[in-house]
């Protein structure tokens, strides 16, 4: 009976077997179907990826198309990437059939030795079937599919085919895919140019290109960090290749010994500015490893559909508008030659845009031109057979009045003259760029703006919610995307970042801020800031200081930031920086090493010099109550004012040097050398040259007192100061000083010794006392003040040096300590508000002395305006993920998400912070830099009813300004000129703005290598460069998002319009502009609806004088990051 059992289940398996052999030879010879044809395997190494405008349905462009992909036929592959990717992946390709069931065995015995995947048992033929015929999951019914796949290729093409189909399908990145664009991406080269070292780099790069790509990370020890890893797979790469005796040990140890010598090459055409983004999106890590969850290895054979977030009318408007600014701005710059331009558009290599739609920008060639003045009519032949358009009178215009700007000065007009002579510079057969301003839609010529094609470049950008709603890096809308990839110094731009640090720590906008010049030391170094315009106020509120961009007090502020923080707070944010002792495992960082780190990573030198210094500072702080007690609060102000004056000598032989180097010279720049007397005028006070001048008045007073004791005295004992100082009064006589003879003077009158000597020895000694005490020292300070301060700086340095001088309580009083926790401070608020650039910690940090994205800095921007920013990476991730801002998801063929990005948010900035300095922000619109916005930006524009007629807004006619906020940023030597700004949102009910829901935008303005944008008098700034594009966009805006329909008439025609803000407690106050933006007194508040009215934005109460006494808040941002955003 089992012996017939036995039988009977050989032969069933035997029929099993021969069954499933003769279905697999169905399957696998007879009947293949047409998927494994070489047609449709070509068809799916040529599939293209198509990518949206955020509707979802409009085209934006294509991926991986004909220009993106370079096949390599097996012939032409270097046998060393075959060797090479052949021994890494699969040693046994050219011997199995399609699985290595050893191979198969092998990794499991790893595995399982390991207890995690350590290693795979795919061949080449897997892979590539996997790649080419998509495996939807990871059932065994999947993995069976896809071995079948790989016996089909295997039976009906050689081994050299299938490695080609694999050599032509592997993912490089998001310009492509396959050995030849791997070959121009990593070296520049072509296959047959790659030496051994590089094809064994892109064969072991395969299945993790990002893992090993330099070019993605964002930083260099990213990058570096990419090329170590690179080495280790070359090292494994090369192993397997000796091993399997591809090369021998010379060839072995020559390719170890060399470098990987990476050069990133252009593969195929260059994208548009929004397309080359979103390729640097997809081949992010974070996309691949999301795709590759999804059974898509490939992304490049796979026909995604990529939507990204990018509006289609405001891009297009964002390009244009910069193009139209660009192309005036290089006129103002450079004027219109003939010979200047046709020789710059003949070398040039950019063909411009390929339909006539309005705002493209296209080249032409002048074929008539006819009329003169406004009966001008210039006809042109458009480049790529676009057909013939006209540039009519209105087309020259805008450069017409730059070209006289550039020809006479920044005040010029123009004149009926000035259009013909731009048109003497265009003859017929010139070759023009042009910019479409009218579409005709029947027998009438399109109309044509004239341009310049530019060499001063630009960018723009729109940021809502994180995300990028559209983006222009320059005027080719190719190439480099400046917009994100361009590092440039902001300029002022960079102070409402101070201003929003400041609010966290205690300062309010109403503070007033000195705006005096003033020199700032730091590390040993004197700083002197320069205004960029003459300022008559003294102080200024920090409202006004951002309103007028004023650079000194600005630098005041930051220098003084820690200012107002409690002796608690101070050690919090110190510690939040890493500037307090660390705390590792419970233990505290024993105090050398504490030490060593402060002093030599941040350069805080501690010494009795220091010390002496830390002991004024903290001496001035203590005696502020004995002041207001002796009724001597102006002196107080002066005393807080006066530096110690460490060093003012070495400053000051310093300068004079400078000068005279400078007057040797056989140009010598008097701007300079005034500057530089100017600068040796600050370092003429100090406190302690009034100390010592208080001391030579101590040994005159002996002199002088010695006499006026003798029973006869006689002036003429009393010898005069070594130093030729001496004892002064005013024409009132009431008032003494004791200055050296070289001071200005200003009226005072000498004092005679013999008259001084009569009228002290008819005082008596208490009132001699009171006139020697009353007596100011160079006129600043009383002796009094001066006596009563180095008793005081005596006491505290005395308790300085009873501690170690490297103890926080000790460095809590160094200068130097104080202003390196404040820029270290603002440097982490920077990067919580989404800066990744690296910052250097300098006082110069509010004038833009640091370089940053436009991207990174309009994210900061809509950060500051709304409290909370919105990031697309983690910290830890060596890969810049911003690009992926672009993205708002990856979709299959059939529809299905494939892949978000991941968000992260978090509130930075509290709501109080966030308003107040909103507040400032609409006031610089308002009052100050950014007003030619209020003026650019409307709601006047014309509708439309249902006949076609254009109809009167009736928002127009109400007179309404946009509410606006923004800053101007212009660089030093005019390098640079920017906006940032934002366009608040209209409310649901339509009667106001909010700030929840609006648009972040940032522009600039330069030139590549950073050449001064100066002509004459022309300079531009951020307000004459960057400004009328951002304006221009935030038009788009309002037009795009129908602003106009959505606010309610009735309401605002009662009320105006005003933006709406959570009730927080907050006064708006009217100031004096005649005082520096100071609250006026008694404090008076002011409608929010006067929008125009001088006002502060603040928080407060009123003292029973009915002054303004201000609201001190401490919410540095990691007491907000905890607050759920909504």
């Amino acid at each position: 009976m089992l012996k017939k059992l036995f039988f009977t289940l050989v032969i069933l398996t035997v029929m099993a077997t021969c069954g499933l052999a003769g279905w697999l030879y169905v399957l696998v010879v007879l009947e293949p179907g047409d998927e494994i044809s070489e047609q449709n395997i070509e068809s799916i190494l040529g599939r293209e990826s198509h990518v949206y405008y955020s509707d979802g349905t409009t085209k934006l462009g294509v991926f991986f198309d004909t220009a993106h992909r370079q096949y390599v036929k097996y012939s032409e592959i270097p046998s060393d990437f075959v060797n090479a990717l052949v021994a890494a992946e699969d040693g046994r390709f050219f011997e199995h059939f399609g699985f290595d069931i050893g191979g198969i065995g092998r990794a499991m015995v790893k595995n399982i030795q390991a207890g995690k995947v350590v290693q795979g048992g795919s061949t080449l033929t897997q892979q590539t079937a996997k790649n080419l015929f998509k495996r939807e999951d990871r059932s065994y019914k999947a993995k069976l599919k896809e071995l079948l796949f790989a016996l089909r290729l295997e039976y009906h093409y050689p081994k050299e085919k299938i490695f080609e189909f694999y050599a032509n399908q592997f993912y490089v990145s998001g310009n492509g895919h396959g050995l030849g664009v791997a070959a121009r991406y990593y070296f520049d080269k072509k296959p047959s140019e790659l030496n051994l070292v590089e094809c064994a780099f892109i064969a072991g790069s395969v299945k993790q290109p990002n893992y090993y790509n330099p070019f993605i990370k964002k930083t260099e020890e990213g990058a570096e960090k990419a090329k170590q890893r690179a080495k280790v797979r070359l090292r494994y790469v090369l192993d397997k290749m000796r091993e399997s005796g591809h090369i021998d040990s010379f060839a072995y140890n020559q390719a170890l010994a060399m470098d990987i010598n990476f050069n990133q090459g252009r593969v195929g055409y260059s994208l548009d500015y929004s397309m080359e983004l979103v390729r640097e999106a997809v081949s992010s890590t974070s996309v691949r490893e999301a795709l590759e969850a999804q059974e898509i290895s490939n992304i490049a054979t796979s026909g995604v559909k990529v939507i990204t977030t990018v509006d289609k009318g405001l891009q297009q408007e964002t390009l244009a508008s910069l193009r139209r600014e660009l192309s005036r701005l290089d006129v103002r710059l450079r004027g219109y030659t003939r010979e200047e331009v046709q020789k710059e558009l003949t070398a040039l290599e950019y063909s411009g845009d390929s339909e006539v739609t309005q705002g493209a920008f296209l080249f032409g060639t002048i074929t008539e031109i006819a009329g003169a003045g406004k009966e001008t009519k210039i006809k042109v032949e458009l480049d790529k057979r676009l057909g013939e358009a006209v540039i009519d009178a209105d087309g020259l215009l805008r450069l017409v009045l730059a070209d006289v700007k550039y020809r006479k000065n920044l005040w010029s007009e123009t004149e009926k003259k000035d259009l013909d002579l731009l048109v003497k510079e265009l003859q017929v057969g010139d070759r023009v760029w042009v910019s479409v301003r009218k579409v005709s839609d029947d027998w009438e010529p399109h109309l044509l703006d004239l341009e310049r094609y530019p060499l001063v470049q630009g960018g723009a950008i729109v940021v809502h919610k994180g995300k990028i709603r559209s983006i222009a890096g320059g005027s080719e809308n190719r190439f480099y995307n400046r917009a994100i990839h361009a590092k440039r110094t902001m300029g002022s731009a960079f102070k409402p970042l101070v201003y929003a640090a400041a609010l966290q720590l205690g300062w309010n906008s109403a503070d007033l801020l000195k705006n005096s010049r003033d020199l700032f030391i730091y590390h040993g170094k004197p700083y002197f800031p320069r205004p960029d315009h003459v300022s008559p106020h003294e102080w200024v509120s920090m409202s006004w200081a951002g309103v007028h961009s004023e650079n000194v007090a600005s630098v005041w502020l930051l220098a003084n930031l820690c200012d107002k923080l409690s002796t608690d707070e101070f050690h919090e944010v110190a510690e939040q920086v890493g500037l307090t002792p660390r705390i590792v495992d419970g233990q505290e960082e024993p105090y050398r090493a504490y030490r060593d780190r402060i002093r030599d990573r941040y350069g805080i030198q501690v010494n009795k010099k220091t010390l002496r210094e830390a002991a004024y500072h903290l001496a001035v702080k203590n005696l502020e109550t004995d002041f207001i007690f002796d009724d001597k609060m102006d002196e107080y102000q002066v005393l807080k004012g006066l530096h110690y004056g460490q060093d003012y000598g070495q400053f000051r032989h310093d300068i004079g040097a400078a000068i005279a180097q400078e007057k040797k010279k056989k140009k010598a720049n008097n701007r300079i050398i005034d500057e530089l007397f100017f600068r040796l005028s600050l370092l003429q006070n100090s406190y302690l040259s009034v100390a010592s001048l208080r001391g030579e008045l101590k040994n005159w007073q002996k002199q002088v007192e010695l006499v006026v004791n003798q029973p006869f005295p006689d002036a003429g004992q009393v010898m005069a100061s070594p130093t030729g100082a001496a004892l002064y009064v005013d024409e009132t006589g009431k008032e003494f000083y004791y200055m050296p003879s070289q001071s200005g003077l200003g009226g005072l009158i000498r004092v005679n010794t013999i008259d001084l000597v009569h009228y002290l020895s008819q005082q008596s000694s208490f009132a001699r006392n009171a006139f020697w005490e009353q007596i100011h020292v160079n006129g600043t300070l009383t002796a009094f003040a001066i006596d009563k301060t180095d008793t005081q700086l005596e006491h505290e340095y005395a308790k300085l040096l009873d501690a170690l001088p490297y103890e926080f309580d000790v460095l809590a009083g160094v200068h130097d300590f104080r202003v390196t926790v404040g820029l270290y401070y603002l440097k982490q608020l920077s990067k919580q508000l989404g800066i990744n650039s690296e910052l250097e910690a300098v006082l110069s940090f509010p004038l833009g002395s640091n370089v940053v994205t436009l991207f990174e800095l309009t994210r900061l921007y809509e950060g500051l305006v709304t409290g909370s920013v919105t990031t697309f990476y983690e910290e830890t991730q060596e890969e810049d993920n911003d690009s992926l801002a672009i993205i708002d998801r990856i979709e299959s063929e059939d529809g299905r998400i494939l892949y978000q990005p991941e968000q992260t948010q978090k509130n930075v900035i509290d709501a109080k912070t966030s308003l107040a300095l909103g507040g400032i922000l609409e006031n610089i619109v308002k009052f100050g830099t950014g007003r030619a916005a209020n003026k650019i930006v409307s709601f006047d524009r014309p509708q439309t009813d249902a006949g076609g007629e254009e109809k009167k807004n009736t928002i127009e006619e109400l007179g309404l300004s946009v509410p606006l906020l923004g800053k101007t940023g212009t660089a030093n030597n005019y390098t640079n000129a920017s906006f940032f700004g934002y366009l608040p949102e209209v409310t649901g009910d339509g009667v106001a703005m909010t700030l929840d829901n609006g648009y972040a935008i940032g522009v600039y303005v330069g030139f590549d290598d950073n050449s001064p944008m100066r002509r004459k008098s022309s300079r531009i700034s951020g307000s004459a460069g960057a400004l009328p594009v951002w304006s221009s966009i935030a038009n788009a805006i309002i037009q795009e998002q129908d602003y106009v329909s959505r606010l309610d008439p009735v309401d605002l025609s009662f009320n105006g319009l005003a933006i709406k803000r959570p009730a927080l407690g907050q006064l708006n106050l009217g100031v004096t502009e005649d005082s520096g933006g100071a609250v006026t007194e008694p404090y008076q508040e002011v409608s929010e609806f006067s929008r125009f009215t001088p006002s502060i934005l603040t928080f407060g109460k009123k003292s029973s004088a009915g002054r303004f006494v201000p609201e001190r808040i401490y919410e540095p941002y990691w007491k907000t990051t905890g607050e759920a955003v909504q």
